[in-house]
């Protein structure tokens, strides 16, 4: 009781990182305050989330031949929907970005947060698909929107833990002034998972970065079927072959670039470090 009365002090006054925050601690201190919902609706993230969602629903539906009509329409609709609960998932996050260590908090944002969004989003579609007799668009435009979800939750929690895109609280700035910000956050944050993976490298954890080599390729081939061509096997002599397409094998090409670049990067800078 005497921790989680600090921690919640630690939250109120908006110390810094509360650093022993566990994903536990997060989600109760939430959900005893349920007012954060209100209090730190994310205007911020709710803007963002429904001018990059509402074209995807729109292009989905054009380029499938339904017409301009319907499309503005199911465009429309997921703006709004989307406006709504990116406000609700923005304060999720918001509360979670204080966890240690950081994957806990991203695990648990991924599973929660996509889960419950994506839930209403599909009956919503398929509500939308059902009245105008455009079923066959549903599966397309909710995939894509699950691959932006996971890249949303990624990006979000990364500059939340750097004090961008937050309400309601002493670091909290204007809309307009995050932007700014934008441009270097998101160069960093490219870098970010080639720099966990080069530091995993170095530490020797092998098995890890395959995994990670593994899961990025898995990944991508799921961008690009959901945007691009749903195929997940090479094509021989007219059979399919299951295996992962070249999209998943050019990631991993440059997922290795980029983390060999990382390497030489920490090589030089090390370097230089020991000759001071």
């Amino acid at each position: 009781m005497r921790r989680r009365a600090q921690m919640e002090k630690a939250i109120q006054k908006n110390e810094g990182v509360y650093h022993g925050l566990t994903v536990s601690d997060a989600w109760g201190h939430l959900l005893r305050n349920p007012n954060l919902f209100i209090r730190q609706w994310n205007y911020k993230g709710a803007v963002m989330s429904g001018l990059v969602r509402a074209p995807f629903f729109f292009f989905s539906f054009w380029a499938g031949g339904e017409g301009v009509v319907l499309a503005l329409a199911i465009g429309t609709i997921m703006f709004a929907f989307r406006f709504v609960f990116a406000g609700i998932g923005g304060a999720m996050i918001q509360a979670l970005r204080r966890v240690e260590p950081p994957w806990k908090a991203l695990l648990s944002i991924l599973v929660v947060i996509p889960f419950i969004s994506h839930v209403f989003e599909f009956a919503i579609q398929a509500a939308f698909a059902s009245a105008t007799r455009t079923e066959s668009q549903t599966l397309p435009a909710v995939l894509k929107s699950v691959c932006v979800s996971v890249f949303s939750a990624l990006f979000t929690l990364y500059i939340m833990r750097r004090d961008v895109l937050i309400v309601g609280e002493d670091e909290s700035e204007t809309l307009i002034k995050d932007f700014t910000k934008f441009p270097r956050l998101i160069f960093n944050f490219l870098a970010f998972v080639p720099n966990v993976v080069a530091d995993m490298f170095r530490r020797g954890a092998y098995l890890s970065v395959i995994a990670s080599f593994l899961g990025f390729a898995i990944f991508s081939q799921m961008i690009v079927a959901a945007f691009y061509k749903p195929q997940l096997s090479w094509t021989w002599k007219g059979q399919q072959v299951p295996v992962l397409k070249y999209y998943g094998v050019c990631a991993m090409i440059l997922m290795l670039m980029a983390v060999t670049a990382s390497l030489i990067k920490g090589t030089i800078v090390r370097g230089r470090e020991g000759k001071l």
